[in-house]
């Protein structure tokens, strides 16, 4: 009798211990502003592809182009600095693996919440920040209402969710009076955009003088 209560007991640890805990979302700053890369001068034609999820590609962002210490980055991801090392050595791996191998890059998947709420306009592809925490009516570039929000996505490689974004985007306008951000399209001076929240004239992110 005993022996049948110990062997039940040793039986309810194991399930315990390795029952699957639910997957944190890793914190990430903003849609990235490309979708992938793809290999030029290669023999192969067309050529296979490798992912890398969005947590992937912020963490690189955080280590190799903010250069912060990795307990810096798993704080700013919301993750153990374990976690975020073994997600930082998968994306390097991967990038490494596509550069050597001359694979697709492909920047897509993974389970993130991002800094901000984000939108997507499905109508100009533009990705944007609204100055208020209240859901926006329409795009505030071309005022269509067929957008879909970008705060989570929890989906595989593959059967991205996430609108990409656009192939032509450089970066970001933001209104300095209050703060709405909509991705910047490449030969389109941001000073030429008045906001659609307050009317002020937006300026380009990181570049108010240059713009």
């Amino acid at each position: 009798m005993q022996s049948e209560h110990l062997l039940i007991t040793l039986q309810g640890i194991f399930n315990a211990g390795f029952m699957p805990r639910p997957r944190k979302s890793r914190k990430i700053f903003r849609p990235p502003l490309i979708s992938g890369y793809i290999p030029f001068g290669s023999s192969k034609g067309i050529a296979e592809s490798i992912f890398l999820l969005y947590e992937e590609f912020e963490a690189m962002r955080l280590a190799d182009y903010e250069c912060l210490s990795q307990q810096e980055a798993a704080d700013y991801m919301e993750v153990s600095r374990p976690t975020f090392s073994r997600i930082y050595d998968m994306a390097r791996q991967k990038l490494a693996k596509a550069l050597v191998e001359g694979l697709t890059l492909n920047i897509e998947g993974g389970n993130v919440i991002f800094n901000e709420a984000w939108y997507k306009c499905n109508a100009c592809n533009t990705s944007f920040s609204p100055s208020t925490d209240e859901q926006p009516d329409n795009c505030p570039v071309c005022r269509s209402a067929d957008f879909k929000e970008l705060t989570k996505n929890t989906q595989q490689p593959g059967t991205d969710l996430l609108p990409r974004p656009a192939v032509y985007q450089t970066g970001f306008c933001v209104c300095p009076r209050c703060n709405l951000m909509v991705s910047h399209q490449a030969g389109v001076r941001c000073r030429s955009f008045v906001c659609p929240t307050c009317g002020n004239l937006m300026i380009r992110e990181h570049h108010p003088v240059k713009n």
